[in-house]
């Protein structure tokens, strides 16, 4: 043992070399093993990060063409996918409203205010008319919505007596802001404004949610130049919220036997069209029909919609 100290005392530059060479092999041993554990990056995908950062193709030595993504707009409506399921399937608003409104990421807070909007409106409705005409299978239809609507709004209007409370209440709730939210609630709690309608609109459409979107347009239709003109601001200004209401209905897709058309026929007892927009159409004096089609196509493209390819997505009646 003295000896083999004596040896490591007189040869210290040799014995650190060889304490290096040790060292070196066994962290190439080491990463010997963790490279066998790799997997090749597939072709496809070097070819795909070698187009993004040089925007030329690899397998073409061409410039590749830029697509718009699929998933453009669509991230936040995979947010509110939930929320909006429960909105319109859910057995009891009150309920909704209360549990909704803490749940801002998803949207919660808009749609607590639009579930009250919808109760409202049936509130605001007249009754069953003694007679209808029309269709049977669709007035019994429409009743039979408008009654479990009814069943499902039961106490939201005593608890909330108009929409400012409401609002007040939802946005004293934690949780950070509704992403779905109009600014300052406008349109919803608070007068839009010219200055505002755009913007707004355009807000609601980057959130990829269809509801939100029908909202901001029906909010700001008095202040949107969309289509011809009547020669006179108060026909434009009716067309344009006729307009707003067929568009609204199409982007969210329920024209066809949903919660507006069902209480026009209730209501009413004119039970001839079981879809909103041809309810809206009869309404549109003969002399401007033609006006009030160029504004319908300008506020489908406006929102996205393909000119003449409404109810791209035919969604639950409610």
């Amino acid at each position: 043992m003295k000896e083999i100290l004596s040896w490591i005392r007189g040869h210290k530059s040799s014995t650190a070399a060889l304490v290096l060479v040790v060292a070196g092999c066994l962290a190439l041993v080491l990463l010997a093993r963790r490279v066998h554990h790799l997997r090749p990056r597939p072709a496809a995908a070097v070819a795909t990060a070698a187009t993004a950062v040089t925007g030329v193709s690899a397998a073409s030595g061409v410039a590749a063409v830029p697509v718009p993504s699929g998933q453009a707009g669509t991230e936040h409506d995979a947010r509110s996918a939930k929320m909006r399921s429960e909105f319109e399937n859910g057995p009891h608003y009150l309920e909704f409203i209360q549990q909704a409104m803490s749940r801002p990421q998803e949207g919660g807070k808009f749609y607590a205010l639009l579930a009250w909007k919808r109760c409202n409106d049936l509130g605001r409705h007249p009754g069953i008319a003694p007679a209808h005409a029309g269709d049977d299978s669709f007035h019994d239809a429409a009743l039979g919505l408008v009654d479990d609507i009814g069943k499902r709004c039961t106490g939201v209007l005593e608890a909330y007596a108009d929409v400012q409370a409401l609002y007040q209440v939802v946005m004293e709730q934690r949780g950070g802001r509704d992403f779905l939210m109009p600014v300052n609630g406008r349109g919803i709690a608070a007068p839009s404004t010219r200055d505002t309608a755009n913007p707004d609109i355009d807000a609601a459409i980057r959130t990829g949610d269809r509801w939100a979107q029908a909202e901001a347009l029906e909010n700001n239709a008095d202040f949107l130049d969309a289509g011809n003109s009547a020669g006179d601001d108060a026909t434009d200004r009716q067309l344009r919220e006729w307009g707003a209401e067929v568009v609204a209905c199409e982007l969210v897709g329920n024209c066809r036997g949903g919660v507006q058309v069902s209480l026009h026929c209730v209501s009413t007892g004119d039970c001839t069209h079981d879809d909103y927009r041809d309810v809206v159409r009869a309404e549109v004096p003969d002399a401007d029909r033609m006006v009030f089609d160029t504004t319908v196509e300008a506020m489908r493209q406006r929102m996205g919609l393909a000119p003449g390819e409404p109810d791209a997505e035919e969604a639950s009646p409610r």
